[in-house]
């Protein structure tokens, strides 16, 4: 399946270290198997983000520094570590500064906030500090914010559905604005990595591949597929065959 979504797509955003790293036999098929041109993204495990709030003096510390140490033969097509937080206040939460000067420095980082709280003067110059990438996002919760904080930018599209978010289906208009939105933003840095995460339908790959005809990047190979999906639209799809 993964070699099948990597014949249209170069990068893959992994949500299952959100739960904890892979095992050491995934890693080393992936690096055997898949092209140098191929990269991911990996979300860091919620045992860190979520039960203990970035506080590293708990057993996130140690939970981290696994997970580092797991994900290191990865390193050559690991592009970002993904930070996503809840959507609980920062007053809550272990002091950020403290969290950022741990990271491991082998690795890049975005951060994607989902609390109003956080969008501050001080979590700003944070970012810019360490350098890590300010998640911009498009959700029901907070207002599209297009700060951009590194050297490269980190786009999640989750959509506007309700029960869940990403039981949605970005239209054409909408598409169109974000296309206007990620051009600005690709004119202006060298590396931008854009994810829809609309998936609960499976919209999210039509999605990616309209916003590359949109934006001119679009492959022979994707415009193929395209052309088979679009009819599909509104069709309940449960494999990547269906695609």
């Amino acid at each position: 399946m993964l070699q099948q979504y990597f014949t249209y797509f170069d990068v893959a955003e992994i949500n299952s270290t959100f739960y904890g790293p892979p095992k050491e036999s995934i890693i080393s098929y992936l690096m055997a198997t898949l092209s140098d041109a191929k990269h991911f993204t990996a979300k860091i495990p919620h045992r860190v983000t979520h039960n203990n709030r970035l506080d590293l003096r708990t057993e996130a510390g140690e939970i981290l520094s696994d997970f580092f140490e797991k994900m290191r033969p990865m390193t050559p097509r690991l592009a970002v570590l993904l930070i996503q937080l809840p959507p609980w206040d920062i007053s809550t939460f272990g002091d950020l500064e403290a969290f950022f000067s741990a990271l491991d420095p082998d690795y890049r980082y975005a951060i994607e906030f989902r609390h109003e709280s956080w969008i501050k003067p001080r979590v700003w110059r944070l970012l810019e500090d360490y350098r890590i990438a300010h998640v911009i996002v498009d959700e029901p919760r907070l207002p599209i914010n297009m700060r951009v904080t590194t050297d490269f930018v980190y786009v999640r599209l989750h959509g506007h559905g309700s029960n869940p978010w990403y039981n949605y289906r970005y239209s054409d208009d909408e598409l169109q604005e974000w296309s206007t939105r990620l051009s600005h933003l690709t004119f202006e840095n060298e590396t931008v990595y854009a994810f829809f995460n609309n998936h609960f339908f499976g919209y999210g790959p039509t999605n990616a591949l309209q916003m590359m005809e949109l934006m001119d990047c679009i492959r022979p190979v994707q415009k193929g597929k395209l052309e088979r999906m679009l009819p599909q639209l509104g069709i309940s799809q449960t494999t990547l065959d269906e695609f």
